[in-house]
């Protein structure tokens, strides 16, 4: 029986943590890119700060939250990766979908978060020399070698950025074009649709409470305002 003739089920899938952090992350992103072309630095700077929390968060999650949302539920081997890469273009839902991220988008969102966490941490320590006349928090407490360095960071690892989230758009679409799978949705309600006989490994998810979710958040977001505030005297 096809995909689209067999009897559909909807399954909850992300938990609202994740899915807040995640768009979150990209409103932070468009937002940085944003204020950076139009030279608004102290936006691009809140942006940063938002930016380096979320990720905060996201690490912790990774560990503590829902079991489909922890590193331990999706960063598999090589093997798996290259074995699931070479299903993607021709392989049925039933071989493409994990409940949660699958092997490949799996290490995506790994690249994505170390990217955008480098990209926040090099931001703290923006030199005036030569970053629009604003000093990152951090960029008295090094030298002006290591400043510049980290400058040189911020300017390069950003185009890094642009690749990565332009790959997990176009997964993204892939997926909504040629498998009719919308992926993108799911991330919006955390919920998906498939076929009955698909469930039961959704079943298997272990969710976290979100009220949990949430305090960590505002102790991540706590903690680097603080770490700013403390570090401008």
């Amino acid at each position: 029986m096809s995909h689209q003739m067999s009897d559909q089920k909807k399954v909850k899938l992300w938990d609202f943590p994740v899915r807040l952090f995640h768009w979150a992350l990209v409103v932070a992103i468009v937002t940085a890119w944003w204020t950076n072309r139009q030279l608004m630095i102290d936006i691009h700077a809140i942006a940063g700060y938002s930016v380096l929390a979320l990720v905060l968060f996201r690490i912790i999650w990774g560990f503590v939250g829902s079991s489909n949302a922890r590193f331990g539920s999706f960063i598999k081997g090589p093997d798996k990766v290259i074995g699931y890469a070479v299903k993607i273009p021709t392989g049925s839902m039933a071989e493409l979908t994990y409940a949660g991220h699958n092997p490949a988008g799996g290490w995506m969102v790994v690249v994505l978060i170390v990217l955008v966490a480098i990209q926040a941490i090099s931001g703290l320590f923006a030199s005036e020399d030569t970053f629009l006349f604003f000093d990152g928090p951090l960029v008295a407490h090094v030298s002006s070698d290591v400043a510049r360095i980290m400058n040189w960071i911020h300017r390069t690892n950003i185009n890094l950025i642009y690749v990565m989230v332009g790959l997990h758009v176009f997964a993204a679409l892939f997926y909504l074009v040629a498998k009719r799978e919308n992926l993108i949705g799911a991330m919006v309600t955390g919920v998906r649709t498939v076929p009955v006989e698909m469930a039961a490994r959704f079943a298997q998810i272990r969710f976290a409470s979100p009220v949990v979710g949430i305090a960590i958040l505002i102790v991540c977001g706590l903690i680097v305002w603080g770490m700013v505030t403390v570090a401008r005297g």
